[in-house]
């Protein structure tokens, strides 16, 4: 038989194993309910199940600065088609300029034969003294009263008309040096030494390649974001490792059906000359501009320019709202109709919501520097 310490340690043991049971069944409890309230507070599944609000991270829309980049390919064209014609009927002597070399402005690209029109303007120039120095005569007659003033008048046009003669002679015979008015690159040459030349005959094109134009291939889909003005980078193959900078001139109305892109132009300043029509290159196009914006995480399903968010009212109810989406650039999306500046959209969980949904809002960690 067990005696009386015996009973007595047995029970003090007996009820410290209870008091530790009860302990590990509260601590087991408690951690239970935790992880249940935990999970209700973390999964919006759990939460829904017990009608509880939906947890979310939530941020306001912010007016902020948004920067991309558009890239796209082209080739160097020149920025303006000059044509060159005769004014004159004149035997070909010289054309010291060849497709592709460059000329400067000033420069004599045809010289036909000048004796003929130099000969007129002497001519021309004797006859006018001549019919100048009648006039004078006619006039100190009439002053005598040994002329009439019809006399004297007559021989004022003919003076008039002898002068105007010297003018067209002048013209005449430089226009048999035909200079370039522009500083470019011969493109087209009509004309060869020995042959004759017509008034209004084309006789040399020569395209302005100071400034020249980058024409870039931008893509459809960029449109809406290239405007006039807009800063560009340009690289070229010819000169790897160096690079130009443009400016947007011209923006192609029509999108090629082939290639899907719109034509884009900039003005690239080539003092050097060293660009050409038909290098090509590509062209970074800088689009910096301050807009309303929310994280794209925000943005459930983001198809052409529309696209659908969840706005968190004042009551803590989600609603599903469509938007209207322009650039996206660093994490960040552009709104330009559908949400006001301050209004809150859900950044994550909202692909668990439904329209009308209460939840827990628990802002995101800060997106635009604030």
């Amino acid at each position: 038989m067990l005696d009386t310490q015996e009973i007595r340690s047995f029970g003090r043991r007996r009820r410290w194993d209870i008091l530790v049971g009860l302990v590990l069944i509260a601590i087991v409890l408690a951690t239970g309910a935790y992880m249940v309230r935990l999970l209700i507070l973390t999964d919006p599944d759990k939460a829904r199940l017990v009608r509880q609000p939906l947890p979310v991270q939530i941020l306001p829309a912010t007016v902020t600065a948004l920067s991309d980049v558009i890239g796209a390919s082209g080739s160097i064209e020149q920025s303006s088609t000059v044509v060159l014609t005769a004014h004159v009927t004149s035997r070909v002597s010289k054309v010291p300029f060849d497709l592709g070399t460059i000329v400067k402005e000033g420069d004599v690209v045809v010289e036909l034969d000048d004796r003929l029109f130099a000969a007129t303007l002497e001519s021309s120039r004797a006859k006018a003294d001549h019919a100048t120095k009648q006039l004078h005569r006619m006039e100190v007659l009439e002053s005598k009263g040994l002329g009439t003033a019809i006399d004297t008048e007559k021989a004022r046009i003919d003076d008039a008309g002898a002068r105007m003669d010297v003018l067209q002679a002048e013209i005449a015979l430089s226009n048999t040096r035909i200079t370039s008015p522009v500083e470019g690159v011969v493109l087209d040459r009509s004309i060869n030494p020995g042959e004759t030349t017509n008034p209004d005959q084309k006789v040399m094109t020569l395209g302005v390649i100071n400034p020249v134009m980058m024409v870039a291939d931008v893509s459809e889909d960029k449109i809406g974001f290239v405007r006039l003005g807009m800063p560009a980078e340009i690289g070229t193959n010819a000169f790897p490792g160096k690079s130009f900078t443009g400016e947007v001139v011209k923006i192609q109305a029509e999108v090629s059906a082939k290639t899907r892109t719109f034509q884009v132009y900039l003005k690239v300043e080539n003092q050097d000359l060293g660009l050409k029509p038909g290098v090509t290159g590509y062209v970074r196009l800088d689009n910096h501009r301050m807009a309303l914006a929310i994280p794209s995480t925000a943005v459930i399903n983001p198809v052409g320019d529309r696209a659908t968010i969840f706005v968190v009212d004042r009551d803590n109810r989600a609603h599903l709202r469509e938007v209207r989406r322009g650039m996206a650039a660093s994490g960040l999306t552009e709104i330009l109709d559908g949400l006001k500046e301050g209004e809150t959209v859900v950044t994550v969980g909202q692909f668990t919501l439904r329209d009308n949904d209460t939840v827990r809002p628990n802002r995101s960690a800060p997106w635009n520097g604030k």
